[in-house]
């Protein structure tokens, strides 16, 4: 059985927001503010975005990775956190607003570790600043 949490009710630094057979998917800190954010604003693009990262929650819950094609959900690639690990950071994206974190088990299921976001990319490289950061919030989790 699976599920998305209201982004609204959360009143701490991270939140499930949806699970599955396959994994859960966390947000932690910056990535749960942003999501936040982006729920509550009104304009089409911040609606469709929201309305589409929903169902990419569910669908890599319920199926993983392999049931998205690359402007829906990739790898980036490696980064080193300060703490010295590398991890993959992977990355949900709509409509300009991109959600990074990492995949690994947490609370004993594999999961999606959303830690860092580009709420209005503008380009097609992502900004290396913020996946430093995605690395170094998922190195502290």
């Amino acid at each position: 059985m699976s599920g998305v949490a209201t982004p609204k009710m959360a009143g701490t630094d991270k939140e499930r927001v949806a699970s599955g057979d396959y994994a859960d998917v966390w947000l932690f800190g910056e990535a749960l503010t942003e999501w936040k954010a982006v729920c509550r604003r009104k304009d089409d693009n911040s609606r469709r975005a929201t309305q589409r990262i929903e169902r990419y929650f569910l669908r890599f819950a319920e199926k993983g990775p392999t049931a998205f094609t690359e402007e829906m959900y990739k790898q980036v690639k490696r980064v080193k956190a300060r703490g010295g690990n590398e991890p993959m950071i992977c990355e949900f994206k709509a409509y300009q607003f991109r959600l990074y974190g990492v995949v690994r088990e947490y609370q004993g299921k594999r999961s999606f570790l959303g830690t860092a976001c580009d709420p209005a990319k503008k380009n097609n490289k992502a900004d290396q600043a913020i996946l430093r950061r995605a690395a170094d919030a998922a190195d502290k989790i």
